[in-house]
């Protein structure tokens, strides 16, 4: 019988070295660096609330709220206090709200590498990328003072049936914060063509380009039917500066740009369609936003409880959060009759004539311009039918 260390094990312990028993070895003093130090245990369990992030008892809540919920956010945060001056310089680039976020994931993953050294052969990277990547983008979400926005259902509709003037400048889109995160009503989410939420951040110029340029990054967390789903993030940034053009001439440009085509054409035209119109229509002066505190408002003192309780009670109040509700509770009814003269032969069918953003001149001699939302009107509602519902 001799005596060897087990994996996970502080001593030595006696092992029975009979051919038919498991090969136990000595940890190397790198793994168990890896593995049992104050870092390698934070890095563990911030990967492993990461992934419980997308379990699907968190399918209610939004993407960023998943992620403060699961503790992953908390996780995250210890990594980098242990992790010294690397960790210092990942949150000071989670948290420049002109910083790009493209690189965010490839930086954790540096930082990761850092604390525990090149991973072993059987742990490749490419596993563990869309968990670094998921964690970076809701990292910098909270980091960046993010705020969720939520589309009333009548907004949806209203979006679907209009449309984008090709005078529309993409200067015009403007975020509210830093970064935003846009979860669309349900019956978008769940679509197999869908996406569960859009992450937007503002932010300077990449690498390469003019320094003070204005940029906008879109991370979409699509739909998908896997029982375990990944979620895999889809990212793309658009310039947006003052001389972008219009809204058209840079969604064109963009799509040239990343070699979008096929599906992924399909699927990134229906996510930037909707988006740019939810940023456009809180643009507009007349916008009914609702901002709704459960989260900010939740009492803080802990109470009188065992450990257990207020451990629950934390969990409980990480699952609420702050959000804005954009657009109106229900669609005004409008109509227009009719053209036609009074028995004509041809009376034009009941239909919806398609709202859309424009630019109105307005000032001295009309020499201004301001974005306004044409409104879809219903032509001729006296022979309004079922099929002309909005």
């Amino acid at each position: 019988m001799t005596r060897k260390f087990v994996i996970g094990s502080a001593s030595p312990i006696a092992l029975d070295t009979r051919s038919d028993m498991p090969v136990r070895r000595r940890l190397t003093a790198k793994e168990f660096e890896r593995n049992f130090s104050p870092i390698g245990m934070a890095i563990r369990e911030s990967m492993i609330t990461s992934i419980q992030a997308m379990e699907h008892h968190f399918d209610l809540l939004p993407i960023p709220v998943r992620y403060r919920a699961s503790g992953a956010i908390d996780a995250w945060t210890a990594v980098r206090r242990l992790a010294g001056r690397e960790g210092a310089k990942f949150s000071a680039a989670l948290a420049d709200p002109r910083g790009e976020v493209m690189d965010l994931s490839r930086h954790l993953c540096e930082l990761v590498r850092h604390c525990l050294g090149e991973p072993p052969p059987d742990e490749a990277e490419h596993e563990f990328a869309d968990i670094y990547t998921r964690s970076a983008f809701s990292q910098a979400f909270w980091l960046r003072r993010g705020a969720l926005y939520e589309p009333t259902a009548a907004l949806h509709r209203l979006l679907e049936v209009s449309d984008i003037a090709s005078d529309v400048p993409l200067s015009l889109l403007r975020l509210p914060a830093p970064a935003i995160c846009i979860v669309p009503e349900p019956a978008l989410r769940d679509h197999p063509n869908g996406f569960k939420a859009v992450m937007v951040f503002e932010h300077c110029a990449p690498c390469g380009w003019e320094e003070h340029a204005r940029w906008l990054t879109f991370c979409v967390w699509p739909h998908e039917d896997d029982p375990y789903p990944k979620l895999h993030v889809q990212s793309l940034s658009l310039y947006a500066g003052a001389d972008s053009g219009s809204v058209e001439k840079a969604l064109s440009h963009v799509c040239e740009r990343y070699s979008l085509e096929g599906e992924a054409l399909a699927s990134w035209q229906r996510v930037l369609d909707y988006v740019v119109k939810v940023l456009l229509y809180l643009s507009l002066d007349v916008s009914p936003v609702i901002h709704e505190r459960p989260y900010s408002t939740a009492p803080r003192k802990p109470a009188a409880l065992g450990k257990r309780k207020r451990l629950e009670q934390h969990v409980a109040r990480e699952s609420l959060y702050d959000r804005y509700v954009v657009g109106p509770a229900a669609l005004p009814e409008r109509s227009e009759p009719s053209g036609s003269s009074e028995g004509s032969d041809r009376e034009t069918r009941a239909h919806w004539r398609r709202g859309h953003f424009r630019m109105q001149a307005h000032g001295p001699a009309a020499a201004r311009r301001k974005l306004i939302l044409v409104m879809p009107v219903l032509v001729r509602a006296d022979r309004l039918g079922s099929d002309c519902l909005l």
